[in-house]
């Protein structure tokens, strides 16, 4: 992709001195920064740095408690997102934003109805069209344009977040961690399609953990700090190392913490024969080893999320059976895969692993209440509030204490809450569906490191990614699924190569 070359003294948006703060926490701290048309800014730091806060100000999302913003060197004060939309500036924030009870078409066209109404009568088939154009004109695959947004998958939503950000033709358009939701086929698309927008002049403002990513799409990169500005560099030039150095302050060596898994003497801990899901999954069988990290990858219609809700039993399939190796008893519900020690943590937190409205203990010590009940049947208070600060601590929660909400956490502190909870217990299995996904560099090491510890438990883990390189670096072998069936395991001694690995998937 090439750089914008003419864009130096093309400012589109200046900030001056923003800041906010959540009660004592503060999110922004007196940033200035200005953005150029024709470019792609990247925006990266660690969770809690104050990329999203600061993103969302411009969006109109958030009220500055202090500072100055300018577009097109006139002041720009937005109120609420659809007045920021209406002055050219769309987002597609982190954490999911469909109304679940809306269709898909319904929230592309939320709040800009009134195009379709005539004497006070909505033209519905006018308005489907107008979606239906909108992902054809844009290049982006076509979800159900009739169904309830709660039903679509993760990767879905955001597609659907993106043909709406796009409908208004912004000028300026952000997107924050956008790509953690997609599978290789959709960020494909996404690298495209900003490569057009940039070429028209556009600001594309593109918040990600991806460092590779970030390095190879964008022309500049902001690192921020505990919501100050740390420094604003050119991409070109720029190394992963220095950009890690940069947010944490300190070195951060790229590992995965592999250690290999003697898998040829290990006994299986689960069996997965002939799943079937109407139109989903089609006769899929494999085994998972005590003590092995078997990753499962694939395009965004390959299954592989799915296949993950069904071997927890979230999903019940049309045939074929799970079997826990070590009894012979067969997971056929949630409440069995959990009995039988199996932990999952699902790619859609806020929808599936979090009570987003209840505090940080409430959610740590769900999967685990039953440990904190004493003999006469009450629940500890005490042994409660120590498992909760214990793995706050753990897990370096950024929060003002057990008893913030979560939807008062960053993206990747929320995250750090649904692994937590799992992850804390004595489990068996492990189904790990993207759990880095919208996590900084430092707490993915971490993440990485507590596999590796998991693995060497004897404990069977199956790690479910869109991202190649962490199925690579932390997997013993790799299961690519393609239209919902098996296509090929890979075997670690036979050598991973993301381009065999690609090519199977497509």
């Amino acid at each position: 992709m090439t750089k914008a070359k003419a864009a130096k003294n093309s400012v589109v948006l200046r900030v001056e001195d923003l800041s906010k703060s959540f009660g004592p926490t503060r999110a922004v701290v007196d940033v200035s920064l200005d953005f150029r048309a024709g470019e792609i800014h990247g925006l990266i730091g660690e969770n809690g740095s104050g990329k999203s806060t600061l993103m969302s100000m411009v969006a109109g999302i958030h009220t500055r408690d202090k500072g100055r913003m300018f577009k097109d060197n006139q002041a720009y004060d937005p109120v609420s997102p659809a007045h920021a939309n209406e002055q050219g500036v769309s987002m597609v924030v982190q954490e999911l934003g469909l109304i679940d009870d809306l269709t898909v078409t319904e929230n592309i066209f939320l709040g800009k109805t009134d195009r379709f109404s005539s004497r006070g009568v909505m033209n519905l088939g006018k308005m489907r069209a107008a979606a239906e154009k909108a992902f054809a004109d844009w290049g982006i695959a076509q979800v159900p344009l009739d169904v309830f947004a709660k039903s679509l998958t993760v990767e879905e939503k955001k597609l659907v977040e993106l043909v709406r950000a796009l409908s208004s033709n912004p000028d300026v358009l952000i997107l924050d961690e956008i790509t953690a939701a997609f599978s290789h086929n959709n960020r494909t698309v996404l690298y495209e399609l900003l490569a057009k927008l940039k070429a028209q002049g556009k600001l594309i403002l593109f918040v990600s953990h991806n460092l590779s990513e970030i390095l190879s799409l964008c022309d500049r990169i902001t690192v921020l700090k505990d919501g100050e500005k740390v420094t604003t560099l050119d991409a070109e030039g720029a190394t992963e190392d220095e950009l890690k150095r940069l947010m944490v302050g300190r070195e951060v060596k790229e590992t995965y913490f592999y250690t290999p898994a003697k898998l040829d003497k290990a006994e299986p801990v689960l069996k997965v024969d002939g799943i079937t899901l109407d139109g989903v999954l089609r006769n899929v069988s494999f085994e998972l080893r005590r003590g092995e990290v078997l990753g499962l990858g694939g395009l965004s219609d390959s299954g592989i999320h799915e296949l993950g809700k069904v071997l927890f039993g979230l999903t019940k399939p049309d045939q074929g059976q799970i079997i826990f190796a070590e009894t012979g008893e067969r997971i056929d519900s949630l409440r069995k895969a959990i009995d039988t020690g199996i932990a999952y943590v699902p790619k859609d937190r806020d929808t599936e692993a979090l009570m987003v409205r209840a505090t940080i203990e409430d959610n740590l010590v769900l999967p685990s209440t039953d440990s904190f009940v004493g003999r006469l049947g009450f629940m500890s208070p005490r042994k409660r509030k120590a498992f909760a600060q214990e793995q706050l601590r753990v897990f370096e929660i950024k929060a003002s204490g057990i008893r913030q909400a979560v939807n008062q956490l960053s993206g990747g502190n929320r995250q750090k809450v649904s692994l937590a909870s799992w992850l804390s217990r004595p489990n068996k299995i492990l189904i790990l569906d993207s759990p880095t996904r919208g996590v900084d560099v430092g707490i993915t090491a971490n993440i990485y490191k507590l596999i590796a510890e998991v693995k060497g438990q004897g404990i069977g883990i199956i790690l479910i990614s869109d991202e190649l390189p962490e199925l690579i670096g932390c997997s013993d072998r790799i299961l690519i699924m393609k239209n919902g069936e098996v296509a090929k395991i890979f075997e670690r001694a036979e050598g991973f190569s993301e381009h065999r690995i690609v090519q199977v998937m497509i």
